[in-house]
């Protein structure tokens, strides 16, 4: 997540997460603005685009200001995890990402995608590259195969003998299937995590606050974009990761929207609908 050097400063799409996010002071309990009006997906990037490849959009802040994520960096980790209530809320914050790759026309010379998720999940995505049909369940011997085939394609491409499309893979709702992936995946996701995104290979968890501690701590640790997404009654878990963020989910959070630290300081943002 970062910012786009080439766009005039009143273009820009807000942040880099990474690099600034740390050490932010929690919201003052005042009044905040109204959350910005919920647009598409395709009125915002008409707005404030074109953007060059690769970027996605997140969502807007409450200043009108654009959150995006930035794909091509290889220096600078581009592995977020998306915390929520519930595998709906987790899908309503990060379908606008992927849509907004989709609607741009990259074109699959540029972007492939490695969708893991249940088929419980209603996605509102039809007639892209991870409609119902490309979707592979975290049940099956294929969705237990992605994350081997990611980290065999991140050593190919590390020796020189593989060029092509950037991938993002989305395991969504990992803390229900975790324990399922097996011995194989448990072992290569630390090393993809840390050198995926030096080859082109993007990794998006998203996670039910419930399930956090189903995912191993060092898996955490390297999905360094935090995104907090809305909790009814913010029933996360008693551990230092959450300590203080009942206070932040409690104000002011819809379903479509989430906070996360950029800029130094926390900034709540409103994911657009699809369209």
């Amino acid at each position: 997540m970062t910012t786009l050097n080439s766009l005039p400063l009143s273009r820009r799409p807000s942040t880099n997460l990474g690099r600034l996010g740390r050490g932010a002071a929690m919201p003052a309990t005042r009044s905040r603005p109204l959350a910005f009006p919920r647009q598409t997906v395709r009125q915002i990037l008409g707005e404030w685009g074109p953007w060059v490849c690769c970027m996605g959009l997140m969502g807007m802040c409450d200043d009108g200001i654009p959150l995006a994520a930035r794909f091509f960096n290889p220096k600078k980790s581009s592995h977020y995890i998306y915390y929520g209530q519930d595998d709906m809320v987790l899908a309503t914050l990060v379908e606008p990402l992927l849509y907004s790759i989709t609607v741009q026309e990259y074109g699959p010379q540029h972007w492939q995608y490695a969708i893991v998720s249940a088929e419980t999940t209603e996605w509102a995505i039809e007639g892209t590259p991870w409609n119902k049909s490309g979707i592979i369940s975290p049940y099956s011997s294929a969705g237990r195969e992605v994350v081997p085939a990611m980290a065999g394609l991140m050593e190919q491409r590390s020796i020189g003998r593989h060029r092509g499309p950037q991938y993002i893979v989305l395991l969504h709702d990992l803390g229900q299937y975790w324990g399922n992936l097996g011995d194989d995946t448990h072992y290569d996701i630390l090393p993809l995590l840390e050198r995926g995104h030096e080859y082109g290979i993007h990794v998006i968890a998203t996670v039910r606050y419930t399930d956090n501690e189903r995912i191993p701590k060092a898996v955490r640790r390297l999905l360094a974009h935090k995104i907090y997404g809305y909790a009814d009654d913010a029933h996360l878990p008693n551990t230092s990761a959450f300590r203080n963020m009942t206070n932040l989910l409690y104000y002011d959070l819809q379903p479509w929207q989430a906070w996360v630290q950029a800029v130094g300081e926390w900034m709540r943002f409103t994911v657009p609908r699809l369209g």
